[in-house]
Protein backbone atom coordinates (compact mmCIF):
# COMPACT_ATOMS: atom_id res chain seq x y z
CA UNK A 1 0.00 0.00 0.00
CA UNK A 2 1.62 3.83 -0.13
CA UNK A 3 3.10 5.67 1.50
CA UNK A 4 3.63 9.07 3.09
CA UNK A 5 6.75 11.08 2.78
CA UNK A 6 6.29 12.45 5.87
CA UNK A 7 7.84 10.75 9.12
CA UNK A 8 10.07 10.63 12.29
CA UNK A 9 12.30 7.34 13.12
CA UNK A 10 15.61 6.59 15.19
CA UNK A 11 17.69 4.05 15.73
CA UNK A 12 20.20 2.95 18.32
CA UNK A 13 23.21 0.72 18.13
CA UNK A 14 26.63 0.10 19.77
CA UNK A 15 29.54 -0.97 19.20
CA UNK A 16 33.31 -1.88 20.40
CA UNK A 17 33.84 1.73 19.59
CA UNK A 18 30.87 2.86 21.41
CA UNK A 19 27.66 3.49 20.55
CA UNK A 20 25.20 5.69 17.87
CA UNK A 21 21.91 6.81 17.54
CA UNK A 22 20.21 8.16 14.11
CA UNK A 23 17.86 10.26 13.61
CA UNK A 24 15.57 10.57 10.56
CA UNK A 25 12.82 13.45 9.47
CA UNK A 26 11.34 13.18 6.31
CA UNK A 27 8.98 15.46 4.31
CA UNK A 28 7.22 15.43 0.82
CA UNK A 29 10.10 16.58 -2.09
CA UNK A 30 10.07 15.45 -5.73
CA UNK A 31 13.18 13.50 -5.58
CA UNK A 32 15.21 11.48 -3.19
CA UNK A 33 17.52 14.49 -1.06
CA UNK A 34 19.12 14.11 2.03
CA UNK A 35 20.86 16.39 4.52
CA UNK A 36 22.91 14.91 6.62
CA UNK A 37 24.89 16.10 10.29
CA UNK A 38 27.45 13.73 10.86
CA UNK A 39 30.45 14.04 13.62
CA UNK A 40 33.55 15.37 11.27
CA UNK A 41 35.45 12.18 11.98
CA UNK A 42 32.66 10.11 10.27
CA UNK A 43 32.34 12.59 7.22
CA UNK A 44 33.67 9.57 5.31
CA UNK A 45 30.80 7.46 5.71
CA UNK A 46 28.11 9.98 3.91
CA UNK A 47 28.17 8.29 1.07
CA UNK A 48 27.69 5.05 2.65
CA UNK A 49 24.31 6.28 4.99
CA UNK A 50 23.01 7.76 2.04
CA UNK A 51 23.11 4.50 -0.42
CA UNK A 52 21.81 2.62 2.99
CA UNK A 53 19.09 5.13 3.77
CA UNK A 54 17.89 4.88 -0.40
CA UNK A 55 17.32 1.18 0.37
CA UNK A 56 14.63 2.13 2.62
CA UNK A 57 13.52 5.25 1.22
CA UNK A 58 12.34 6.15 -2.14
CA UNK A 59 11.22 9.51 -2.02
CA UNK A 60 11.22 12.87 0.00
CA UNK A 61 13.44 15.62 1.91
CA UNK A 62 15.43 13.62 4.41
CA UNK A 63 17.12 15.07 7.11
CA UNK A 64 19.68 12.99 8.95
CA UNK A 65 21.53 13.38 12.53
CA UNK A 66 23.92 11.02 13.60
CA UNK A 67 25.71 10.91 16.90
CA UNK A 68 28.44 8.86 18.41
CA UNK A 69 28.69 8.10 22.34
CA UNK A 70 32.60 6.67 22.69
CA UNK A 71 32.57 3.57 25.27
CA UNK A 72 34.74 4.07 28.53
CA UNK A 73 37.59 2.22 27.01
CA UNK A 74 37.85 5.51 24.78
CA UNK A 75 37.73 7.74 26.91
CA UNK A 76 39.40 11.31 25.92
CA UNK A 77 42.26 12.03 28.31
CA UNK A 78 41.77 15.50 29.58
CA UNK A 79 44.98 17.54 30.78
CA UNK A 80 45.87 20.90 31.41
CA UNK A 81 48.58 22.79 28.79
CA UNK A 82 51.09 24.04 31.20
CA UNK A 83 53.15 26.31 28.28
CA UNK A 84 50.02 27.70 26.94
CA UNK A 85 48.98 28.04 31.21
CA UNK A 86 51.96 30.09 31.66
CA UNK A 87 51.86 32.36 28.55
CA UNK A 88 48.15 33.62 30.02
CA UNK A 89 49.81 34.24 33.64
CA UNK A 90 52.30 36.08 32.07
CA UNK A 91 50.23 38.24 30.05
CA UNK A 92 47.83 38.37 33.26
CA UNK A 93 51.00 39.83 35.17
CA UNK A 94 51.84 42.43 32.42
CA UNK A 95 48.06 43.48 32.02
CA UNK A 96 48.44 43.68 36.16
CA UNK A 97 51.26 45.74 36.16
CA UNK A 98 50.37 48.44 33.54
CA UNK A 99 47.06 48.99 34.35
CA UNK A 100 47.96 49.09 38.56
CA UNK A 101 45.50 46.33 38.98
CA UNK A 102 45.02 45.56 42.94
CA UNK A 103 43.55 42.33 42.48
CA UNK A 104 44.97 38.86 42.74
CA UNK A 105 45.31 36.46 39.37
CA UNK A 106 43.49 33.49 40.50
CA UNK A 107 43.40 29.87 39.01
CA UNK A 108 39.77 30.40 38.00
CA UNK A 109 41.07 33.57 35.51
CA UNK A 110 43.14 31.02 33.80
CA UNK A 111 40.78 28.25 33.48
CA UNK A 112 38.56 31.00 31.67
CA UNK A 113 40.67 30.45 28.48
CA UNK A 114 39.46 27.49 26.78
CA UNK A 115 42.43 26.27 24.86
CA UNK A 116 44.16 25.53 28.74
CA UNK A 117 42.46 22.11 29.01
CA UNK A 118 43.44 19.79 26.23
CA UNK A 119 41.79 16.36 25.04
CA UNK A 120 43.97 13.53 23.65
CA UNK A 121 41.23 12.11 21.02
CA UNK A 122 42.32 8.45 20.04
CA UNK A 123 42.06 7.94 16.18
CA UNK A 124 39.74 5.08 14.92
CA UNK A 125 39.31 4.01 11.62
CA UNK A 126 35.87 5.31 10.37
CA UNK A 127 35.29 1.85 8.53
CA UNK A 128 35.49 -0.54 11.41
CA UNK A 129 32.86 1.88 13.45
CA UNK A 130 30.40 1.01 9.73
CA UNK A 131 28.68 -2.05 10.99
CA UNK A 132 27.39 -0.19 14.11
CA UNK A 133 26.49 2.84 12.39
CA UNK A 134 24.57 0.74 9.63
CA UNK A 135 22.61 -0.78 11.75
CA UNK A 136 21.25 2.64 13.82
CA UNK A 137 20.75 3.82 9.99
CA UNK A 138 18.92 0.53 9.06
CA UNK A 139 16.89 0.97 12.12
CA UNK A 140 16.05 4.61 12.06
CA UNK A 141 15.13 3.73 8.24
CA UNK A 142 12.36 1.18 9.38
CA UNK A 143 10.77 3.42 12.33
CA UNK A 144 10.47 6.11 10.22
CA UNK A 145 8.17 3.34 7.48
CA UNK A 146 6.11 3.03 9.82
CA UNK A 147 4.91 5.78 10.42
CA UNK A 148 4.67 6.58 6.60
CA UNK A 149 2.63 3.37 6.40
CA UNK A 150 0.96 4.21 8.71
CA UNK A 151 -0.40 8.20 7.55
CA UNK A 152 0.12 6.42 3.91
CA UNK A 153 -2.95 4.16 5.02
CA UNK A 154 -4.85 7.36 6.00
CA UNK A 155 -4.21 8.68 2.64
CA UNK A 156 -5.51 5.21 1.46
CA UNK A 157 -8.81 5.83 2.92
CA UNK A 158 -9.60 9.50 1.84
CA UNK A 159 -8.25 9.18 -1.88
CA UNK A 160 -10.17 5.81 -2.24
CA UNK A 161 -13.76 7.62 -0.89
CA UNK A 162 -12.90 10.81 -3.30
CA UNK A 163 -12.29 7.91 -6.39
CA UNK A 164 -15.58 6.61 -5.35
CA UNK A 165 -17.68 9.92 -5.69
CA UNK A 166 -16.31 10.54 -9.02
CA UNK A 167 -17.39 7.38 -10.20
CA UNK A 168 -20.51 8.23 -8.94
CA UNK A 169 -20.26 11.55 -10.27
CA UNK A 170 -19.92 9.50 -14.12
CA UNK A 171 -22.47 7.45 -13.31
CA UNK A 172 -24.65 10.08 -13.44
CA UNK A 173 -23.61 11.85 -16.97
CA UNK A 174 -23.93 8.57 -18.28
CA UNK A 175 -27.50 8.11 -17.35
CA UNK A 176 -27.73 11.40 -18.54
CA UNK A 177 -26.37 11.64 -21.72
CA UNK A 178 -28.96 9.09 -23.50
CA UNK A 179 -31.78 11.79 -23.17
CA UNK A 180 -29.74 14.24 -24.62
CA UNK A 181 -30.50 13.74 -28.20
CA UNK A 182 -33.93 13.36 -27.45
CA UNK A 183 -34.26 16.22 -25.43
CA UNK A 184 -32.43 18.34 -27.76
CA UNK A 185 -34.99 16.87 -30.73
CA UNK A 186 -37.89 17.96 -28.69
CA UNK A 187 -36.65 21.62 -27.64
CA UNK A 188 -35.43 21.97 -31.62
CA UNK A 189 -39.00 20.79 -32.62
CA UNK A 190 -40.53 23.21 -29.98
CA UNK A 191 -38.62 25.76 -30.89
CA UNK A 192 -39.44 25.71 -34.79
CA UNK A 193 -43.02 25.73 -34.00
CA UNK A 194 -43.10 28.63 -31.98
CA UNK A 195 -41.34 30.43 -35.07
CA UNK A 196 -43.27 28.89 -37.59
CA UNK A 197 -46.72 29.72 -35.96
CA UNK A 198 -49.20 31.37 -37.86
CA UNK A 199 -47.16 31.00 -41.22
CA UNK A 200 -47.76 28.82 -43.92
CA UNK A 201 -44.31 26.89 -43.68
CA UNK A 202 -43.32 23.02 -43.04
CA UNK A 203 -40.72 21.55 -41.26
CA UNK A 204 -38.20 19.64 -43.46
CA UNK A 205 -37.96 16.75 -41.42
CA UNK A 206 -34.69 15.50 -43.62
CA UNK A 207 -32.93 18.65 -42.42
CA UNK A 208 -34.11 18.05 -39.32
CA UNK A 209 -32.55 14.86 -39.43
CA UNK A 210 -29.72 15.83 -40.21
CA UNK A 211 -29.60 18.71 -37.16
CA UNK A 212 -29.54 16.14 -34.82
CA UNK A 213 -26.99 13.84 -36.34
CA UNK A 214 -24.34 16.76 -36.08
CA UNK A 215 -25.85 17.16 -32.46
CA UNK A 216 -25.50 13.45 -31.22
CA UNK A 217 -21.78 13.41 -33.26
CA UNK A 218 -20.90 16.54 -31.24
CA UNK A 219 -22.24 15.52 -28.14
CA UNK A 220 -20.60 12.00 -28.36
CA UNK A 221 -18.40 11.56 -25.34
CA UNK A 222 -18.64 7.57 -25.10
CA UNK A 223 -14.44 7.50 -25.88
CA UNK A 224 -13.80 9.83 -22.92
CA UNK A 225 -16.16 7.97 -20.33
CA UNK A 226 -14.28 4.99 -21.38
CA UNK A 227 -10.71 6.39 -20.36
CA UNK A 228 -11.93 8.14 -17.66
CA UNK A 229 -13.31 4.96 -15.87
CA UNK A 230 -10.01 3.32 -17.22
CA UNK A 231 -8.16 6.16 -15.34
CA UNK A 232 -10.39 5.56 -12.23
CA UNK A 233 -9.15 1.89 -12.35
CA UNK A 234 -5.81 2.47 -12.62
CA UNK A 235 -5.97 5.13 -9.46
CA UNK A 236 -7.37 2.41 -7.43
CA UNK A 237 -4.49 -0.17 -8.17
CA UNK A 238 -1.94 2.39 -7.56
CA UNK A 239 -2.73 2.97 -4.59
CA UNK A 240 -2.43 -0.70 -3.79
CA UNK A 241 1.50 -0.21 -4.88
CA UNK A 242 4.23 -0.87 -2.04
CA UNK A 243 6.94 0.70 -4.53
CA UNK A 244 6.62 4.58 -5.55
CA UNK A 245 3.03 5.41 -6.22
CA UNK A 246 2.99 9.19 -5.92
CA UNK A 247 4.43 9.97 -9.66
CA UNK A 248 1.86 7.32 -11.06
CA UNK A 249 -0.93 8.83 -9.49
CA UNK A 250 -0.39 12.47 -10.52
CA UNK A 251 0.15 11.48 -14.48
CA UNK A 252 -3.03 9.38 -14.10
CA UNK A 253 -5.11 12.44 -12.50
CA UNK A 254 -3.77 14.71 -15.19
CA UNK A 255 -4.98 12.45 -17.88
CA UNK A 256 -8.34 12.29 -16.04
CA UNK A 257 -8.13 15.60 -15.99
CA UNK A 258 -7.69 15.95 -19.35
CA UNK A 259 -10.87 13.92 -20.36
CA UNK A 260 -13.34 15.07 -18.03
CA UNK A 261 -12.17 18.85 -19.48
CA UNK A 262 -13.08 17.67 -22.89
CA UNK A 263 -15.91 15.71 -21.63
CA UNK A 264 -17.49 19.48 -20.44
CA UNK A 265 -16.64 21.40 -23.23
CA UNK A 266 -18.63 18.55 -25.78
CA UNK A 267 -21.34 18.82 -23.83
CA UNK A 268 -23.66 22.19 -22.61
CA UNK A 269 -26.29 20.51 -19.95
CA UNK A 270 -26.58 21.83 -16.92
CA UNK A 271 -26.20 18.67 -14.97
CA UNK A 272 -23.29 17.20 -16.40
CA UNK A 273 -21.73 20.83 -16.14
CA UNK A 274 -22.41 20.31 -12.13
CA UNK A 275 -21.09 16.90 -12.08
CA UNK A 276 -17.86 17.89 -14.22
CA UNK A 277 -17.41 20.72 -11.35
CA UNK A 278 -17.83 18.18 -8.78
CA UNK A 279 -15.48 15.45 -10.31
CA UNK A 280 -12.74 18.54 -10.95
CA UNK A 281 -12.94 19.20 -7.35
CA UNK A 282 -12.26 15.54 -5.95
CA UNK A 283 -9.28 15.17 -8.89
CA UNK A 284 -7.91 18.32 -7.46
CA UNK A 285 -7.84 17.09 -3.61
CA UNK A 286 -6.54 13.51 -4.50
CA UNK A 287 -3.70 15.89 -6.38
CA UNK A 288 -3.11 17.83 -3.32
CA UNK A 289 -3.18 14.19 -0.99
CA UNK A 290 -0.48 12.75 -4.00
CA UNK A 291 1.96 15.55 -3.44
CA UNK A 292 2.80 13.60 -0.40
CA UNK A 293 2.94 10.27 -1.68
CA UNK A 294 5.99 8.74 -1.55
Amino acid sequence: MIKSMTGFGKGESKGKLGGFTVEIRTVNHRYFDISSRVPNSLGQLEDKIKNCLHKYIKRGKVNLALSHRRGEKYDCATKIDEKVAGRYYRMLKTLKSKFKLQDDIKLSHLLSFPDLIAQDQPEHDANAMWPAIEKAVKAASLNCNKMREKEGRVLYKDISRRIRKISDSIDVICAIIPGLVADYKRKLEEKIIELLEGKSYVIDRQRLETELAIFAKQSDVSEELTRAKSHLAALKETLLLTTEAGRRLDFILQELQREINTLGSKISSTKISRSVVDIKSEIEKIREQAQNIE
